[in-house]
């Protein structure tokens, strides 16, 4: 096959580049022609190396990692039973699963893009004048924005795609919004400090509970429960009630 055209730098990590590759190789992404993609995306490591530019390390640890898969799959597959029945173990299940997160999340950035641009279209009228109610009604600091919140989100996907294991048989625990607000809530309650930092509000790997965790934060944001902080800037968002000295206002 020949050597696909991508232009240097334009990528954000290992897995943007090889979710690139197989769109422009036009391939399954749930049956990846191992000698193929590795081949596509060596080349384009050997292209940044041959201009002298640096070379990311994880760009390098994904090389590594592809290579491995590419001899596993030459291999006799070892067999794993699921629910007392023998399948063959793919390796190529964990990227697949991996690529798969990251699409999601890809997906996910575009239209939050798409809505802010939308919102920007929308005229509104000049902000007013606060400052002379500052000394009767201080206003707010450390007011979290959509972009503060969309980087720390960007954070937890990243922590978990790292983290997550290889696993034969993936069980996926599925809860409602709305489970997840009062999970939420107990846990802000039961802390001494009546707040809790956002990245403890994920401890699953899957995309289908960070999305629902975030979507419960934000309705508890909507119902005037909980706010989201920033204390100090570019330090860890933290939920906390809106009435930090007693209960839930309803």
């Amino acid at each position: 096959m020949d050597a696909l055209t991508l232009r240097i730098g334009e990528f954000e990590g290992p897995m943007d580049l090889l979710l690139h590759l197989i769109k422009e190789m036009k391939i399954d992404i749930y049956n990846i022609p191992m000698v193929e993609l590795t081949h596509q995306y060596l080349s384009y490591i050997h292209s940044m190396q041959e201009m002298e530019l640096e070379v990311a390390s994880e760009y390098l640890l994904m090389a590594a990692t592809l290579l491995e898969i590419k001899a596993r799959m030459l291999l006799p597959k070892p067999k794993v039973e699921i629910d007392e029945v023998e399948v063959e173990e793919d390796p190529r299940d964990e990227l697949v699963e991996k690529l798969m997160e990251y699409k999601q999340f890809q997906e996910g950035a575009k239209k939050l893009e798409e809505l802010s641009f939308q919102r920007g279209m929308h005229y509104g009228k000049e902000a007013s004048d606060l400052s002379a109610l500052q000394e009767i009604i201080p206003l707010q600091e450390g007011q979290v924005t959509t972009q503060d919140l969309w980087n720390a989100l960007k954070k937890i996907a990243r922590r978990n795609l790292d983290k997550m294991p290889l696993q034969a048989n993936i069980q996926h625990e599925t809860h409602t919004v709305e489970e997840m607000m009062d999970s939420i809530l107990t846990k802000i309650q039961e802390n001494p400090q009546k707040s809790i930092r956002f990245d403890k509000c994920f401890p699953s790997f899957h995309r289908h509970a960070i999305v629902t965790t975030f979507l419960a934060m934000l309705q508890l944001v909507r119902e005037h429960k909980i706010r989201l902080v920033q204390h100090v800037p570019y330090e860890d968002i933290v939920l906390e009630t809106c009435d930090k000295g007693g209960a839930f206002s309803e």
